[in-house]
């Protein structure tokens, strides 16, 4: 009993602090008053919380309030420079890095691109490739945020599964945060890019939204009634293999016609390849990448125009369950294919008009996302929230108090 009473107490600890940040964050400038009266905490309360947070770099002073008769009162807010945290996306081939401080400026960026001898033992090879970036002075690193198009265990940072490499209970999140001694956020990119747009993008002012990423294989991120949903289960939001073709190639997972089979990039390029073949279309390039075969549909080449309305119909098998299902106000489409979303999502709409009631279509509004072309960006979500849930919050006034 005792033990379930500490736990409550560490929590509602947590969450205060959490809930003075996110109350500053909000509002730039505010009085102890102040953060008293939004957050409904005493004002005991706030001045021992805001006194640790004074104490530990986290909160400045900026002058004094103006309004009222009374006794002029200290403004607060937060030191957006005080600490930098390191923002990565890991992809087939590459690790994207991203040094913000707390305002969300970016400071310094690079794409790293691994060998064939790193990916070997990539693990070391991305310690590596951290520590060359980061720099070597007047450097606070708060944390360490990645995501990555694999399946994550949220609470323990261990990937069960990176398909490119075909990596299996990869323990990622406990190596970084031993290499570099900081908290360590690791995610699946889908769930992190559904957050960002929940938070700054597309879908900020809609309670129900569903976000479905066409890559190298296709996740899905839903928010309903406001609240994103997710599982500790990592499988939740993958649509690779949803049967499209029961007597279509064979997948990796030993199924037949499987979604990641057919609208994926790898697909898309090898059925430009094949049609081109078939066709004798030897005015086009032998092989083109999904870029490049957008960017051909938008100047008009009918094959290339195919090959979208073709991705269009199958990838509306898809989506029409997932809106049966939850009835969204926004769909938003990431992915290279989105860059030819000027003739995709008329096909879709046309699609989708002949599998759905009309009902389900009257508010819906199909969008690309907003941060595809800035990987980094939708990870440093997970920082945002964890200042404001309070638990990065307390590790770093640990931090600050051990030092």
């Amino acid at each position: 009993m005792n033990e379930i009473v500490k736990g409550s107490i560490d929590l509602i600890r947590q969450l205060n602090y959490g809930l003075v940040y996110a109350s500053l964050e909000e509002h730039k400038e505010l009085s102890r008053t102040d953060l008293s009266r939004l957050t409904g905490l005493s004002p005991a309360s706030i001045t021992k919380i805001t006194r640790e947070l004074l104490d530990g770099g986290l909160v400045v002073t900026c002058g004094e309030s103006s309004v009222g008769r009374g006794r002029r009162q200290t403004l607060l807010r937060i030191n957006e420079r005080r600490f930098q945290f390191l923002s990565m996306r890991l992809g087939r081939g590459y690790v994207d890095m991203a040094l913000f401080d707390f305002s969300g400026r970016s400071l310094a960026r690079q794409r790293h691109l691994f060998t064939e001898e790193e990916r070997a033992d990539l693990l070391a090879s991305l310690v590596h490739a951290i520590q060359v970036f980061l720099p070597k002075k007047a450097l606070s690193l708060a944390c360490i945020a990645l995501c990555l198009p694999g399946q994550v265990e949220r609470h323990s940072g261990m990937v069960k599964h990176f398909p490119f490499y075909d990596l299996r209970n990869w323990p990622l999140g406990p190596t970084l945060q031993q290499a570099f001694d900081v908290p360590v956020l690791v995610s699946g990119d889908v769930r992190t890019w559904i957050q960002a747009e929940r938070e700054w993008g597309a879908a900020k002012n809609c309670a129900d939204a569903v976000l479905v990423f066409v890559h190298n294989d296709i996740g899905v991120g839903m928010v309903v009634n406001g609240q994103l949903i997710e599982s500790e289960n990592s499988l939740l939001g993958d649509l690779s293999h949803l049967q499209l073709e029961p007597y279509g190639q064979r997948c990796y997972c030993g199924g037949f016609g499987c979604a990641c089979t057919l609208v994926t990039n790898q697909a898309l390029e090898a059925q430009y390849r094949d049609l081109r073949e078939r066709m004798q279309e030897h005015d086009l390039p032998p092989s083109v990448t999904i870029r490049e075969l957008c960017e051909l549909a938008l100047a008009g080449n009918s094959l290339c125009q195919d090959i979208l309305h073709q991705a269009a119909g199958r990838l509306s098998k898809v989506l029409s369950n997932l809106i049966c299902l939850l009835n969204p106000g926004k769909l938003l489409l990431g992915g290279e294919i989105t860059r030819a979303d000027r003739l995709l999502f008329p096909m879709l709409h046309q699609s989708l008009a002949s599998q759905l009631p009309a009902e389900y279509l009257v508010r819906l509004q199909i969008e690309s996302t907003h941060f595809y072309e800035d990987p980094t960006k939708p990870t440093s979500v997970q920082v945002h929230k964890a200042l404001r849930d309070g638990s990065l919050l307390l590790e770093l006034l640990r931090g600050c108090q051990e030092s």
